[in-house]
């Protein structure tokens, strides 16, 4: 384990953009490769669907680890309280879960909608669907691992401790990404 720690963090210090999406791609596609071993759904009917993993690891390495890098920046930027380090991660559990946890969820929806070349009626409907019931999983999961992230975890490992949880996480979100809403929904 120490020397991938070690491996991990030389890619890091050399290329921090690259490897935190090329990291963040493969720990998306792999929470989706749990989520199709382990899912009893019909929608597979026992084949597995290896274009939904790439849009995993498309959504993963290209919209959400860019985002998030930037957000993770922002947040310990401007929020800084010197000397209160649990009041500190607090504050930036709080404004990640009142700011970011949505936009990440919608951003999710989104991508996985025009990956799968959906109609923005249909995408909309999607959200409009599953959007509340991921939020409301999201907030028995994140503020717990974001104020231990924040408290504890410096900086520039911040995404990788995300991504690692959202293995389980992603697992989920492939999971009520993969269900339909309704039978006339691929139809509309």
């Amino acid at each position: 384990m120490s020397a991938l720690f070690k491996w991990y963090n030389a890619r890091l210090a050399s290329k921090p953009f690259l490897t935190q999406c090329l990291t963040t791609a493969f720990l998306f596609g792999t929470g989706d490769i749990i989520a199709q071993t382990l899912s009893p759904d019909a929608i597979l009917e026992g084949k597995y669907d290896y274009i939904r993993t790439g849009r995993m690891c498309v959504h993963g390495g290209v919209v959400f680890a860019p985002l998030a890098m930037q957000w993770y920046r922002i947040v310990s930027a401007r929020i800084v309280i010197p000397g209160r380090q649990s009041a500190e991660a607090l504050a930036r559990m709080v404004v990640d879960q009142t700011v970011w946890a949505p936009v990440g969820i919608t951003s999710f929806y989104l991508s996985m909608g025009v990956l799968q070349l959906h109609s923005l009626e249909q995408i909309r409907q999607e959200l409009r669907t599953k959007w509340r019931q991921t939020m409301f999983q999201n907030y028995l999961v994140w503020p717990a691992v974001q104020f231990l992230n924040f408290r504890m975890v410096p900086l520039g490992y911040r995404l990788i401790v995300v991504n690692i949880v959202s293995i389980f996480w992603n697992a989920y979100l492939s999971w009520i990404s993969a269900a339909r809403s309704n039978q006339n929904y691929e139809h509309s």
